[in-house]
Order: C-alpha cells, then structure tokens, then sequence
C-alpha cells in the first residue's frame, strides 16, 4: 500500500519518536488510526494523524499553542448547547440523533428542536410560504450550465437572494422563523433543476419538507423513499462545530444576517473535504466500478479513500455511526438503481479486509442512488440537512455577543528587518 496518505509503522514511530508499542495505544485510545496492508502483512497509520499527533508538544503547552491546536481536530473552543458528539454519533440538545431519525419523527420537529431549543412533536408541516420572484429569477440564470462542482456556489448565490430587497433587514428586525423556513424550502426546490424537469418546484401548502424533496427530485413518492429522505434529513441536520458551522457562526458574530451565515457556510462546506465528495466518489469510484476492476478499485479506495471521498472520520476512529445508518437504511429499499447492492457489497469488502470505513459523502450517495435521485442530488440533500446547523450555530452566536476574531502568530522573520 505505497500512497501519500498513509506511513508504515517504522515511518511512523519515527516521526513522532516513540516505540511501535505506543503506536498501538494511539491507536487504541481512538487518536490514531490504522489500515491493514494485506499484500504485505502489515499494519499502516494515517499521516494526517500522525501529523496531528507531532503538533502536539510535551509538557503544559502555553495558551497560543493551546487555541492553535485546537483549531486543528483538537479542544472544544465554542461553548454551545446545540449539538454533544461521542462515538456513538451526535446528539441534539440531548436527543440521539440517530434514535430521532429511527423512531419517524419529523424533520420539521427537529428543525424546530435545533433552531426553537423546544422539543414540540407532532410538527409535520409547515403554512405556504412562497419563495420570491426575485429569488426565482436568480436561481433560473445561475442554474444555466451548472456543472457538479458549482452546485454550492449556485446554492448560496440562491441564498444570498434571499436576503435581498429588504430580506436580510427584515430577518435581522425579527422576521427569522419566515427566513429559516425559506431557507430550508428554497433549497428543497432547488433540487429541481438536477431532476429531468430542470426547474424550481414550489412547496405546495402543508406539504412535509421530505415529501418536497421526492416531488423536486423526480422521485417515486412511495412511503418507504418519505421514510428514507426525512431519517437523512434528521440525521444529518448538525455535528457541532464542523467547519461549515464554525463559517456561519463567524458571519453571526460579526452581526451578518442569516442569509449571509447561511451562504458563507455552504461556501465553506463545498470543499472536497465535505461536498464535493459526494461527486468524487460517485464518478471516480462507483460509477466506474465492476467486476472486472474490482480488485483495482479496492485498492484504490483502500489507498486514497481517506483523502478523496470522506472515508475514515477523525472523530469515528471505530467508523462514522451516521453513514453505517444511512447504509443499512439503503439496504432495507428497494433501489431504484440496480448497481446499489454490488457497490454495498464493495464497501463491506473494503472495511473487513482494509479498514476503510465510509463517510457520509460516500453513505450519501448510495442512498440518493436507491431512491432514484439524479446526478448531484446526495450534495444537494446533504446541503438542505446541514442548514438547520448552521442556522442554528448562527443563532447561538448572536445570542453570546462577542465577534469570533482568532490571532495569528507571526512566523516570517523579525518584522522591518529587510
């Protein structure tokens, strides 16, 4: 397994001078993590971690180091009362994600819960709301051409209308249940233009946020596709202080209105890292894989999965529970595409015999592929889940009235010394 993202276990203890013994207790305490090279019988650690781990010096670290570190994957630096991460995924104002997404709640009740603080079941729709002309008008020129690596920018250009002609005062006045319900909605509708149809699709009155989805992504609008978009929507509607989260709450602090939090977040959130990796994986691993190439593509995910589609989270070193759900929700369907179970019987081979370990990017895409979504539509639900976060870490950060302005330190050379 000779590939950039990984070290051996000498190159390893190496570079952080310690014993291979130690390796294994990085590993067991979950702060390092390990794949297996079977051509050569042996074991490789991820370099980014082991990087990670080199950052960190011994002894008491002084405070610019500290709040440098914990930039990096490190210390909690926001206080918030949104969303607690533990290995088994995330929880909402203490409510398990997962059990949330399980047990048929709507994803309206969620966004309430993360955006209200108030847990009010039984919310399974909303009132008409029409999406503005003006708003329409943009999204109909940007969405001309759209090529997979723009759908976030044509996103947020969606957004960034929104707030306009007096939207993002009226928002910043009080008006901020209407803007978070145009939010989320526009951005449902916006799955329209990737569906046959290329075009916006209004939510209709009362009509549940998941159910839109189908309708705007040209779905079959049977119980089981509802069940499976809302149990995505809930699922992955926040997880803390991911970067995305940490854009949008900068914009709060700085008093930017939410449709300005909302787009420098999906900005954010476009990166290959996040995003984009839903388009990465599906054309560079699933789209060209077969029988033929099986071995081949095996390893190539065991080799470059980590750094081109999202596998191996460094918050899950055991595996991200929220893409094992989405997988074993996908299982359960009937999918629309025929390839579906071939590509789960790919993953589950490359996590027994690689420990590669999918992420949502990956978990996403084969989801949206068994409900018969079009091309980009796992990018585009992620985006329409994630909001609700965002949303709320803007929110939360207005409420705790201090602007999120992080020092640098200077490392160039003595300042005027030419």
């Amino acid at each position: 397994m000779e590939n950039p993202d990984y070290l051996t276990r000498d190159e390893a203890a190496r570079a952080l001078g310690v014993k291979p013994a130690t390796l294994y207790a990085y590993v067991s305490r979950g702060l390092l993590r390990r794949a297996k090279d079977h051509a050569r019988r042996r074991s490789m650690y991820l370099r980014e971690d082991v990087e990670r781990l080199k950052a960190r010096h011994p002894g008491p670290p002084v405070k610019a180091e500290t709040a440098s570190r914990a930039l990096r994957w490190g210390e909690p630096v926001v206080n918030t009362n949104i969303t607690y991460i533990d290995s088994t995924g995330p929880f909402y104002r203490n409510r398990k994600a997962s059990e949330l997404a399980d047990s048929g709640i709507s994803f309206e009740t969620v966004v309430h819960l993360l955006l209200a603080g108030v847990w009010q079941p039984g919310i399974e729709a909303w009132p008409e709301l029409e999406t503005p002309a003006y708003c329409q008008k943009a999204l109909a020129l940007g969405m001309k051409g759209v090529e997979s690596d723009d759908v976030s920018k044509v996103l947020a250009r969606a957004i960034l209308a929104l707030g306009m002609s007096g939207g993002g005062a009226r928002e910043l006045a009080g008006n901020r249940v209407q803007a978070e319900r145009l939010i989320i909605q526009t951005l449902a509708g916006c799955l329209g233009y990737f569906s046959p149809a290329k075009r916006f699709v209004h939510r209709r009155a009362n009509e549940p946020i998941a159910v839109q989805v189908l309708r705007a992504a040209a779905c079959e609008p049977t119980e089981d596709n509802r069940s499976a978009v809302n149990q995505a929507l809930v699922l992955l509607a926040d997880h803390e202080l991911a970067s995305a989260s940490f854009a949008s709450r900068i914009a709060a602090s700085t008093n930017s209105d939410l449709f300005s939090c909302v787009a420098a977040a999906l900005c954010v959130h476009a990166g290959s890292s996040t995003v984009a990796a839903t388009t990465a994986v599906d054309e560079r691993l699933f789209e060209p894989l077969s029988r033929r190439n099986w071995s081949e593509m095996q390893r190539f995910a065991a080799q470059r999965g980590t750094s081109l589609f999202g596998f191996n989270h460094p918050l899950y070193p055991k595996g991200d529970p929220r893409a094992e759900y989405l997988l074993r929700l996908a299982s359960k369907l009937k999918p629309m595409d025929p390839k579906v179970p071939m590509l789960l019987e790919f993953l589950a081979q490359a996590k027994a015999e690689s420990s590669v370990l999918p992420g949502i990017a990956v978990a996403l895409v084969i989801l949206a592929r068994s409900v018969g979504m079009p091309r980009d539509g796992a990018s585009v639900l992620w985006i329409l889940s994630r909001s609700v976060g965002w949303m709320a870490h803007a929110l939360e950060q207005r409420t705790q009235g201090f602007m999120l302005r992080p020092r640098a330190r200077y490392v160039g050379g003595e300042p005027g010394a030419l």
